[in-house]
């Protein structure tokens, strides 16, 4: 029985921090080397657009020290509910370091589009770079006598970041590619490429939209699919434009497999 309580003490120690998708867990487990508990809100195939959070994840957060937010639009609607279960727990913004893109702003070829944020900072290596630094200066900040550990651990982090950005930078990618959500602004910001979105503001095009959207795909040989969003127009435009279509998750845990995974389907060899 000892043994087992002593297994458990870091992190009875340590306590609870919530984050809002699994990309923002690998970060937290890489900087605290898995010496801090960390929930996750948002389950695997949910939508981050419209998440409920249960009751259960209510029960967790009434212990939790520290809620690291990220941007996606879930935070806001169940921000209510979260702090009324733990009005005392901070709640920190993991992207407050990331020049933000708005939704769409990279290569979008929707007209009249609308100047929200896009949320998904986490999508390149350089801005998964700050999200780094965000978490470790608000571990650090929770957790001070860890700071020396915490510090190693972010540098190895951020010499693994480093090295898959050049190792995506020295690939030769295709310059645009189709998807249906408008996920990965950030990295088509940060490789030079173009993204065409199908699917805007959670709206599924009309048929002049698909029209100018069949002109725009010209040229490009790849549409990325996500498991949290439907599939039907995105199958259409690829079989209609003889596109090959990878299916990426842009919220699992391993995010530089993910982005590897995004650079392998978008190669030229």
């Amino acid at each position: 029985m000892r043994i087992l309580w002593l297994l458990a003490l870091p992190f009875l120690l340590f306590g609870q921090v919530i984050v809002s998708i699994p990309p923002q867990k690998y970060i937290v487990d890489r900087i605290s080397g898995g010496e801090v508990e960390v929930e996750v809100l948002l389950p695997r195939a949910a939508s981050p657009l419209t998440y409920q959070i249960t009751p259960k994840q209510l029960g967790a957060i009434k212990k939790a020290r520290l809620y690291l937010t990220i941007g996606v639009p879930f935070e806001h609607t169940n921000m209510e509910r979260i702090k009324s279960a733990n009005p005392d727990l901070p709640a920190t913004d993991m992207s407050r370091y990331v020049a933000k893109l708005a939704m769409g702003e990279h290569h979008d070829h929707h007209e009249g589009h609308h100047h929200r944020h896009d949320p998904h900072t986490w999508l390149s290596p350089p801005h998964l770079m700050l999200l780094s630094r965000a978490a470790l200066q608000d571990l650090i900040r929770l957790f001070p006598q860890k700071k020396e550990r915490f510090m190693q651990n972010y540098h190895k982090l951020i010499a693994d970041l480093a090295a898959l950005d050049g190792e995506i930078y020295a690939q030769e990618l295709d310059k645009k590619f189709v998807v249906y959500h408008p996920s990965f602004g950030y990295f088509a910001a940060v490789y030079d490429l173009e993204q065409i979105p199908i699917e805007r503001e959670g709206k599924e095009p009309s048929a002049k939209e698909l029209a100018a959207l069949v002109k725009a795909a010209k040229g490009a040989r790849v549409l990325i699919t996500e498991p949290q969003f439907p599939q039907r127009s995105a199958l259409f435009l690829a079989k209609r434009l003889g596109l090959r279509v990878v299916t990426i998750d842009p919220l699992a845990y391993d995010i530089p497999q993910t982005l590897r995974s995004l650079a392998k389907a978008l190669g030229r060899e």
